[in-house]
């Protein structure tokens, strides 16, 4: 609990800050919602020249981008502004006076920075989702709606896992340029379904580079056509992500011989 409350401090803190410039923390949430709406026309142009890609139809792929969207989103306002700072933060020396305070540093520097710019991107994931369910698209059954739960914590961690390998490496080479490209990257690949790539990539995205449960699993879920086995597989695959870079960070520390070296 005291953890909660320090973090949620630090939030309060960043949300003031940004509210000090209103008509840009403002423009940043519109621009967003144009960004989704934008993504939104890219997945139904697709649909004017076939009636299906690999399975899903226009309707279920709108289902599973509303799904990517309310993940990329969650990613973007409670991640990326940390993981973007770690740099600056190892290398200011920040990173030193972290670890004399009582803390658990793993999640200071994980969540000690919020942005919410990508409420409006949120906010149109939900609307998109809520127009799905109200169109008979999304099957509401408990069984589904419980998979889906499960596939989103899922999602969540396999993202912070990749978050925890970064800011790993960052406090090993002090330097890393573009850390965040790697995530857009993992991004990309999720942006779509997996039934698209040939069997054996989609393999590997299920098993040793599991993106595939960041996003494809939890649509089908919603489409009442996800398998309770691979949902679970992927919360299994998650939870051992998470505890691997956990266990990768704290040894990271350890060795960590400050910014001066």
């Amino acid at each position: 609990m005291r953890q909660a409350a320090i973090i949620l401090h630090l939030w309060k803190a960043t949300i003031i800050q940004a509210m000090e410039y209103r008509v840009s923390f403002v423009f940043a949430i519109i621009a967003n919602f144009f960004d989704f709406v934008f993504g939104l026309l890219q997945y139904l142009i697709f649909f004017t020249a076939a009636k299906s890609i690999a399975g899903w139809d226009s309707d279920q792929m709108l289902v599973l981008y509303g799904v990517f969207m309310l993940v990329f989103a969650l990613h973007f306002i409670l991640l990326y502004p940390n993981l973007v700072a770690m740099g600056e933060m190892v290398n200011s020396g920040n990173l030193d006076l972290l670890l004399t305070k009582p803390v658990n540093t793993q999640l200071m520097v994980s969540f000690r920075r919020i942005s919410l710019e990508e409420l409006g991107s949120i906010g149109t994931a939900v609307l998109l989702l809520c127009w799905q369910l109200y169109r008979g698209v999304i099957v509401a059954e408990p069984g589904n709606i419980l998979l889906f739960g499960v596939s989103m914590i899922s999602s969540l961690l396999l993202i912070y896992s990749v978050f925890l390998l970064l800011i790993c490496l960052a406090v090993i080479m002090e330097r890393l340029e573009n850390m965040a490209q790697l995530l857009w990257s993992m991004f990309a690949l999720c942006r779509y379904p997996v039934d698209i790539y040939p069997d054996r990539i989609r393999y590997a995205f299920f098993s040793f580079l599991p993106v595939a449960f960041i996003a494809t699993v939890p649509a089908t879920a919603l489409l009442g056509r996800a398998s309770a086995m691979t949902v679970w597989l992927g919360f299994a695959v998650s939870i051992s992500a998470v505890a691997a870079c956990s266990w990768l960070w704290r040894r990271t520390i350890r060795v960590y011989t400050s910014a001066g070296g």
